[in-house]
């Protein structure tokens, strides 16, 4: 029978990781016989949610079993053993039997890009029967249930993610940068944002005491596991496994936002920008004139490139821009934080400057208003006003991005554009590797 488990929100500030929970599944359902016909998949959720998680990562485990009831036991468990409840979490887990039903496909839409009432998705699991679970406030059931609607039918990249051993969690994690631009350099354009050049600083590793060493994004599994074997770290690994995923698709950018904007939501705008104003800590503020209203918009010195390509808009540009919302407060309105500027049409910018003298090729002088202009070298002299000249703005039509640095997880690189990827990629050797140091014959749960 295929079954599918979603699952979301086990981690904390403290530790753990949802993926991390996925892995270890994924690793036991298999010594039970399981079989996975297409890789794991990691699901980036609305980047401007409030109360996202660490990561903002959903997990869904697509597999065959004879024994499903098993299967769900065994999710359960790990469910109650893996998250960090005591420090936060809010877990929720989903278990589809069958066929999924298409309302998860819709489910998904809304969640990458809109907030979601936790109430309408327990409603809707009842209404169609599908099993679940929650820890905490099961704030994470949205999620878990939003990750069994994404599939490779969708635009998707892939990850490798490699995991420590709890004994080093909390400890710095020791890669040698210099292994990970080079891959990076060799690898391009098949591996997607994990070095930053601008900055040179690696983009793979975490930082918190949670149980991921590294991960890195690419656009096959191949890769993805060839620029793996080139990184060189000094640390025996817990495992790593080979995830499918929405990051770096612009999954949460794809629909149109409405007009007000409503807080939270994630998408697109077209309008012509009508004024620009720099504010504290050098944020870029601008109004977008869309139809009939004017959208307030943001672009932080953070973003780096975007914001340095951002300083170069003037009144009549035509853009389209994507980014969240940011919810109205008493002191300011919803304002548009901008991920990406789509640069449609720019405005012609002009400058007034005094003519040039025909005989000497000299700037002339103005003999004051209303009386032209004279020639201080020849005499010559020209009645009129001043010489109206068309500026050369350097600023060109196309997508600007934040630094690399400064990109969601869920950007899309502009590498990627024309290169999409809708088709599943069959299983590698290698996808999943156990524990090195754990007895082979070991139940997964003690591997870790």
């Amino acid at each position: 029978m295929r079954c599918i488990v979603g699952l979301d929100d086990t981690d904390s500030k403290l530790g753990h990781c949802t993926t991390h929970l996925g892995y270890c599944l994924a690793e036991e359902l298999i010594l039970q016989g399981c079989t996975f016909s297409g890789y794991p998949r990691l699901v980036r959720l609305n980047p401007n949610i409030p109360f996202k998680t660490r990561g903002n990562a959903a997990v869904c485990l697509d597999f065959e079993t004879k024994r499903p009831d098993q299967a769900l036991r065994t999710a359960r468990s790990l469910l109650q053993e893996l998250s960090d409840v005591s420090n936060g979490a809010n877990s929720g887990m989903v278990f589809v039997r069958g066929q999924p039903n298409a309302m998860f496909q819709s489910l998904y839409r809304d969640v990458v890009s809109r907030v979601v009432n936790p109430k309408r998705v327990r409603r809707l699991l009842d209404e169609h029967e599908i099993e679940y679970a929650t820890l905490g406030n099961g704030m994470g059931l949205v999620g878990a249930a939003a990750s069994v609607g994404f599939t490779e039918e969708d635009d998707h990249t892939y990850e490798i993610i490699a995991y420590r051993r709890p004994e080093n969690c909390g400890t710095p994690r020791r890669v040698d940068e210099e292994s990970v631009e080079r891959a990076e350099h060799e690898m391009f354009p098949d591996v997607l944002n994990n070095y930053d050049y601008g900055r040179k600083r690696v983009l793979v590793t975490p930082h918190g005491p949670d149980p991921v060493f590294l991960g890195i994004r690419a656009a096959s599994p191949t890769v993805a596991l060839a620029a793996f074997e080139r990184v060189r770290y000094s640390e025996v690994l817990a495992g790593q496994m080979i995830y499918t995923s929405n990051q770096c698709t612009d999954a949460h950018l794809k629909n149109e936002l409405s007009i007000p904007l409503s807080a939270y939501s994630s998408g697109w705008l077209e309008g012509a920008v009508t004024s620009m104003g720099v504010g504290e800590g050098g944020h870029l503020y601008f109004s977008l004139r869309v139809d009939d209203a004017t959208v307030p918009c943001a672009v932080y010195s953070q973003a780096g490139d975007l914001h340095n390509m951002a300083r170069r808009l003037i009144a009549g540009d035509y853009l389209r821009v994507s980014g969240g919302v940011r919810r109205a407060s008493g002191k300011h309105p919803s304002i548009l934080n901008l991920e990406k500027i789509e640069v449609l049409t720019t405005a012609t910018k002009f400058r007034r400057e005094n003519p040039t003298c025909r005989t000497c090729r000299r700037k002339m002088k103005s003999e004051g208003k209303g009386k032209g202009f004279q020639c201080e070298v020849c005499g010559d002299r020209k009645a009129g006003g001043p010489t109206i000249v068309e500026i050369t703005r350097g600023l060109r039509a196309g997508i600007y991005l934040p630094s690399p640095g400064a990109q969601r997880h869920l950007t899309k690189q502009l590498i990627r554009y024309g290169r999409e990827s809708y088709s599943a990629q069959p299983l590698v050797d290698g996808w999943i590797t156990p524990d090195p140091l754990a007895p082979l014959q070991a139940p997964a749960r003690s591997r870790r």
